[in-house]
């Protein structure tokens, strides 16, 4: 029902760094308390998180934007101590890593890793007195977990959608594609919301894409991007991490677009880069730690395009000519109604129809 109703709509229209900031008096919402207990905000110990994640700090890619967002709860917090795990991409490590840290007293672990569920229920576990959250993960279910696990979603692919009406619109060839870093849902119903997001406004598209099993591998990425453009793709969207400086790279010696994900990077090659699917992680990322240090987590909590606003296209900046007005327009009039929830996109792993497995957008 849900693709029904977008295709409906779119007819119509490992190195560790610890930080304490000086305040700057910005928090997030709050929200009702389950998972948590409050921190102590007159104790002469800080509170201090463990924030781990597959890339570094400084990849302007997805670990970048969740260390800013983490960045950000500091300076607003001073009461908050941060250390950061650069480069844990499998279960073992994140347990090892998380469990030192819980065994250390750490009052908040945070894996911002969607392939790394198990280590977070095994964490959970391991320490029912630390709360542990992971990001992003929907489970069909949070009867019976642990009561200080808690799951962040974020409908990262609601981004995704939007810049695949942009490819859709500013495509030449009518071929897009994708260089993915892992299939499994969380990663994949990013590829297959852009080329949906695509088939909204150019039912002639065609989408091809290629998953290269590695976040940072940027020859792998770039060799990919060159195979997906002499192939007839004109615009090749990124969905892993630093690995994207590969999609960027090749696109740009082929004079094709690159649209990476994550984090703005149109500064990294303005010619190159048409738009990114930015996420909204910065301020999932601050919002979670905040009601960490509140005391106010949930089992489950979802961002979406609804509630965060930093799920979008990132500007086009210079490269605005790409898109005539009207088209510029119909984009602006498809992103209003994903926003106000006319448009629904399918999810990865719930509902009728989902887009969480290859070939599903």
């Amino acid at each position: 029902m849900a693709l029904l109703l977008v295709l409906a709509a779119c007819a119509g229209s490992d190195t560790t760094e610890t930080t304490e900031a000086e305040p700057t008096g910005t928090t997030a919402a709050e929200a009702p308390a389950t998972t948590a207990s409050p921190a102590t905000t007159a104790a002469a110990e800080p509170f201090r998180v463990a924030l781990i994640y597959p890339g570094t700090a400084e990849d302007l890619s997805w670990s970048n934007a969740w260390y800013d967002g983490a960045q950000a709860a500091v300076a607003a917090n001073p009461a908050i101590a941060l250390e950061t795990v650069d480069l844990i991409n499998d279960v073992d490590a994140a347990v090892a890593q998380g469990a030192a840290f819980a065994a250390e007293g750490y009052d908040f672990i945070f894996i911002a890793h969607g392939g790394l569920v198990d280590a977070a229920i095994q964490l959970a576990e391991q320490f029912p007195d630390t709360p542990v959250c992971l990001a992003p993960h929907q489970p069909e279910s949070t009867d019976g977990q642990a009561a200080n696990l808690c799951w962040v979603e974020i409908d990262q692919h609601h981004a995704n959608f939007f810049t695949g009406v942009i490819a859709g619109l500013a495509t030449e060839t009518n071929q897009i594609a994708a260089v993915n870093g892992f299939e499994f849902p969380a990663l994949t119903r990013q590829p297959e919301t852009f080329y949906l997001g695509a088939r909204c406004v150019n039912p002639d598209i065609t989408f091809s894409q290629e998953y290269i099993n590695s976040w940072v591998d940027t020859g792998l990425a770039k060799a990919a991007t060159q195979a997906l453009i002499a192939g007839g793709a004109d615009i090749v969207m990124g969905a892993t991490d630093s690995a994207v400086l590969g999609v960027i790279e090749g696109a740009a010696e082929a004079g094709a677009w690159a649209i990476p994900s994550y984090f703005d990077s149109y500064e990294i090659a303005p010619e190159t880069v048409l738009t990114t699917a930015v996420h909204g992680l910065q301020f999932a990322g601050q919002d979670v730690i905040e009601r960490a240090f509140r005391g106010e987590l949930e089992p489950l909590i979802t961002y979406n395009a609804v509630n965060n606003p930093g799920l979008s296209a990132a500007p086009l900046y210079a490269n605005e000519s790409a898109l005539t007005a009207d088209q510029l327009a119909i984009f602006q009039g498809i992103e209003q109604q994903v926003r106000n929830g006319e448009i629904v996109i399918p999810d990865e792993t719930t509902g009728d129809i989902t887009v969480g497995s290859v070939g599903s957008g």
